[in-house]
């Protein structure tokens, strides 16, 4: 049974959050005054809405520079899914459509072949080529790029131009995930030439020259993006002539300035402050399941938490359902596993996956059995810790009610908030001596094999990889590309649910929870396209609107 008095302690801490979030608002940090929406009466084009002169977004961090190899992350995502595509797209079901190019077709099981899209112009008026093509896919494949997203090109042997208007790209190997690349971010079309300094592209002086909807104009680090409309876009022209996305890490400094119509609105509102943002007289908030996984991972290479009774008895001191209760009021689930029952979309239904699951080693919150774990370990005295958290209220919180269990079995874990930016460059950069790191993820595609691939297959205990844990077990490695080689979904299904049985047990990976997606936005403003792959897609064509 949960102790009452922990519960107690848990609401002092929330409470002591909410202090926190309001001490941080300052003047200092409120965006610079601008007009909110403003529209005319006439129609935008390919739309019934009004046109919309400047929409102003808030996120809660802008990256660094917009190159998005060197930059991936949902934020860099939100920004430059407006810029930027490839020849495929996730369309509002989230299943895959065609984009830059006008058709795609699975030749045979490594081989696939794409048409090119007529009439398709970069941001400067020149065309596309396949040539374009064929250079911004086969960058990632060298390794000395240090492109963050190589890990999808892990299967492709060659990508060529195999006619004016088509491209082919021939697999080592059967890859049930290849077919998703060229609508996520790795497949991101740049023109060649640009390719030639990549030190540089993507910072305010060498801006990204795509193929989407809207063109960057302007970027200012760590201030705001600006775009403006791409007339001669191939596809439907969005509402909004000129879009500015700015960066509001406070939270209750992002709601003050939609209710003060600073802003039009936002995406990744914390879930524990829904209500907040719904309390507003001039705004709305929407969720959505994300298909996200919120985890910590634990350094195998940097005792003690090679120990696996240190890592079990940390995962027993983990509260998720309070987190769940407390953090995220309810708006997501006790995470099993890294992947979510809706990821295995097609390859098993959720009823299916909720009943393996519960056949899975369970580390429910018991101090008792933390304890215990600790007892039989290398530190049974206990020890101490740093974790290093982002601005990203779900995490911050996560690793606050954790610190405040493991103080009680004799672990001290001192939480540290640092900027998104460091964040990012610690965990990708991948020294020795990693830790624990907290992670909040959201998938690129919706099939089972994507989080392990990156969390837990050892190709990705690397620098600029995502396998933070140093994990590696041979036995993983080989069912983890099973599941992606087999196109039969009993047999992935079969690999898949054997790999979580070994990784479960071990705890390569300690799962948090599986929280929702929210955000708000004005009330003169319509969202109907809003879906857990806000970050992947064009999301201001999307059905983004007056109302």
């Amino acid at each position: 049974m949960r102790n009452q008095n922990r519960w107690i302690r848990l609401v002092i801490l929330m409470a002591a959050l909410a202090l926190v979030a309001a001490a941080c608002s300052s003047d200092d940090s409120e965006p610079e005054s601008t007009s909110g929406t403003e529209t005319e009466s006439t129609e935008a084009a390919g739309g019934g809405d009004e046109e919309i002169e400047e929409l102003v977004w808030a996120l809660p961090e802008l990256p660094e520079g917009l190159f998005v190899p060197f930059e991936w992350s949902t934020y860099e995502g939100a920004v430059m899914a407006l810029a930027q595509e490839g020849l495929l797209a996730f369309g509002d079901d989230l299943s895959l459509t065609e984009a830059v190019a006008s058709s795609w077709e699975q030749k045979d099981p490594t081989t696939y072949v794409y048409t090119l899209r007529d009439g398709v112009k970069f941001h400067d008026g020149s065309d596309v080529t396949v040539e374009d093509v064929v250079a911004s896919m086969t960058w990632h494949l060298d390794e000395q790029a240090g492109s963050q997203l190589g890990v999808f090109y892990a299967s492709v042997d060659t990508i060529e131009a195999t006619g004016d208007r088509e491209v082919t790209v021939t697999l080592v190997a059967p890859d049930a995930t290849w077919q998703y690349t060229p609508g996520h971010m790795a497949g991101f079309i740049f023109k060649e030439s640009q390719l030639a300094d990549v030190d540089t592209l993507g910072s305010p002086d060498n801006l990204p020259i795509g193929t989407g909807p809207y063109k960057v104009v302007e970027f200012i680090p760590q201030d705001r993006v600006v775009l403006e409309r791409f007339d001669d876009y191939w596809g439907e022209n969005g509402p909004a002539k000129r879009i500015v996305i700015t960066g509001i890490p406070d939270p209750q400094t992002r709601l003050f300035a939609l209710r003060d119509g600073e802003i039009d609105g936002t995406f990744d509102v914390p879930l524990s402050e829904v209500d907040q943002w719904e309390a507003l007289d001039n705004a709305s908030a929407l969720t959505a399941p994300s298909l996200g996984i919120d985890l910590f991972t634990m350094d195998y290479d940097d005792p003690p938490f090679d120990d696996i009774h240190v890592r079990r008895a940390i995962a027993h001191a983990l509260d998720s359902n309070g987190i769940v209760a407390a953090a995220l009021q309810g708006a997501g689930d006790d995470a099993v596993t890294v992947n979510p029952p809706g990821i295995w979309a097609g390859v098993s239904s959720e009823s299916d996956v909720n009943s393996f699951y519960s056949t899975l080693p369970q580390y429910e919150f018991d101090l008792e059995k933390a304890a215990a774990e600790l007892a039989q370990s290398s530190v049974p005295d206990g020890f101490e810790f740093t974790l290093k958290v982002p601005d990203l209220p779900n995490l911050t919180t996560s690793a606050l009610v954790l610190s405040e269990s493991l103080s009680e079995i004799g672990i001290t874990m001192t939480v540290e908030q640092v900027d998104f930016g460091t964040w990012l460059d610690i965990y990708f950069g991948h020294e020795e001596g990693l830790g624990m790191q907290a992670m909040e993820w959201f998938p690129d595609f919706a099939d089972p094999v994507n989080y392990p691939l990156l969390f837990l297959h050892s190709d990705q205990a690397i620098v600029d990889g995502v396998n933070a844990s140093n994990y590696r077990n041979d036995r993983v490695d080989e069912l983890i590309d099973t599941a992606i080689t087999e196109s039969d979904a009993a047999a992935r299904e079969a690999a898949l649910q054997e790999m979580f049985e070994i990784t479960t047990d071990e705890v390569a990976v300690l799962n948090i929870v599986w929280p929702d997606s929210a955000m708000a936005l004005s009330d003169d403003l319509r969202f109907d396209g809003y879906n857990a792959f806000w970050y992947n897609i064009p999301w201001a064509i999307r059905g983004l609107g007056t109302k």
